[in-house]
């Protein structure tokens, strides 16, 4: 995160739209920094980092993590940037006080990792004394070390040519066995001898027997009417029941073959099996924020890096996406657009698609203390408490229509 601040700096200051007018260093106060100033303004309006991720769409996570200064876990100076830009809006700030303030919080990190550099004076005298110890040796001596120089380099790079071609050899048949353990193996097909057939048996007269006229039966058929979703709204957070016909993704066909096989590695192409879900996450085009809980395991939340990719396999998985845009998603192989039904760039995604309306949307509830619950528990928590059952969504309902049918 740290090698990529100097571009993006760089970027915004031929950018003219997001220039900003310097602040004079005697107005800041030095205390004072970005995240407790955003801090100390959202507290004089009485607002809850609740409140402020819901009118700004920024997740609750990246907020608390700006008040905090840490830029470690946040995305790119670019997305920091936009999201001072909106709290300023919120919380009536100076926008540029506060640009101003996130500029200087990137200078003094830069500092810190920047290497110190000798001054002139230093380093004329280093090339003087390594001048004068050279026109002090001997001729000969000059020689055998520049000549045991080049040896040794010859050497080294004769092993290095060596070690890379016995790697990539390597690389290749491991990549191979692998391709060859995915090829299905042929079915084996048996050949049963056919019996012959008897002789034919003498022709009988047919008989002629009347119908039957039968009456008709009654069959029960369930007719199941639209499904309506079921609202709940606790503690100003609206849950929904996900409707039957709501389309979670759509194949994506967009791209080749040689494409997807280039985004999705050969050891994550694992055959499906009947009961097991596999999702493989590619961050190919920029950053995303996931929280996802696989069957009973604990929920985990991160920042998922451009370039990183992410693999989860097990019976449920539950999935919230933020900029799906930037990603490159596969369902048991193959690549699925999460985008086709949805422009927001942010997704509430349960794999297998027919348990989707056992859940309620959004499946994670972030609390002000920054933990993470589901929110069928989040919603159990708060009815133990106010002790107020929730209405569920009626069901489809059984009629009797008579169906004649007919002897044929």
């Amino acid at each position: 995160m740290t090698e990529n601040n100097t571009d993006e700096t760089k970027t915004e200051e031929t950018n003219p739209t997001e220039h900003t007018t310097p602040v004079a260093a005697s107005v800041v106060d030095e205390s004072m920094t970005i995240g407790r100033l955003v801090k100390t303004k959202r507290e004089e309006k009485g607002l809850s980092l609740k409140v402020i991720s819901q009118q700004t769409k920024i997740h609750i996570g990246l907020l608390e993590c700006l008040e905090a200064d840490q830029f470690d876990k946040l995305p790119s100076k670019t997305y920091v940037r936009g999201f001072i830009k909106s709290t300023s809006k919120i919380l009536n700030m100076d926008q540029e006080l506060a640009l101003h303030l996130l500029d200087m919080a990137y200078a003094k990190k830069e500092n810190k990792t920047a290497t110190v550099i000798p001054n002139k004076e230093m380093r004329t005298e280093t090339a003087r004394n390594t001048l004068s110890a050279i026109a002090s040796t001997p001729l000969e001596t000059v020689k055998s070390v520049t000549a045991s120089s080049t040896l040794f380099l010859a050497k080294a790079a004769v092993v290095v040519l060596i070690v890379g071609v016995v790697g990539f050899n390597i690389k290749n048949f491991i990549q191979k066995s692998s391709e060859e353990s995915e090829t299905k193996l042929p079915e084996v097909l048996t050949t049963l001898h056919k019996k012959r057939d008897p002789a034919p048996k003498p022709a009988q007269k047919p008989v002629v027997v009347e119908p039957k006229i039968e009456e008709p039966i009654q069959v029960n058929l369930i007719q199941d009417k639209n499904q309506k979703n079921t609202d709940v709204t606790v503690n100003d957070i609206n849950l929904k029941t996900i409707s039957i016909g709501e389309k979670q993704y759509v194949e994506d066909t967009s791209m080749s073959e040689a494409d997807q096989k280039e985004l999705l590695p050969a050891k994550y192409r694992i055959q499906p099996v009947k009961g097991t879900e596999n999702i493989f996450i590619n961050a190919s085009e920029g950053e995303s924020w996931l929280t996802y809980k696989v069957d009973d395991k604990d929920i985990k939340k991160f920042v998922l890096r451009q370039g990183r990719t992410l693999f989860l396999s097990g019976k449920v998985i539950r999935l919230f996406l933020g900029n799906t845009h930037s990603l490159k998603v596969f369902y048991n192989n193959k690549l699925i657009n999460l985008n086709a039904t949805n422009k927001s760039g942010v997704k509430n995604l349960v794999i297998p698609e027919e348990l989707k309306t056992k859940y309620l949307a959004p499946l994670f509830v972030f609390q002000d203390d920054g933990t993470v619950v589901t929110s069928d528990d989040f919603l159990k928590e708060n009815q133990a408490k106010t002790k107020t059952p929730v209405t569920p969504a009626p069901a489809a309902e059984a009629t009797k229509t008579p169906v004649k049918t007919k002897n044929l």
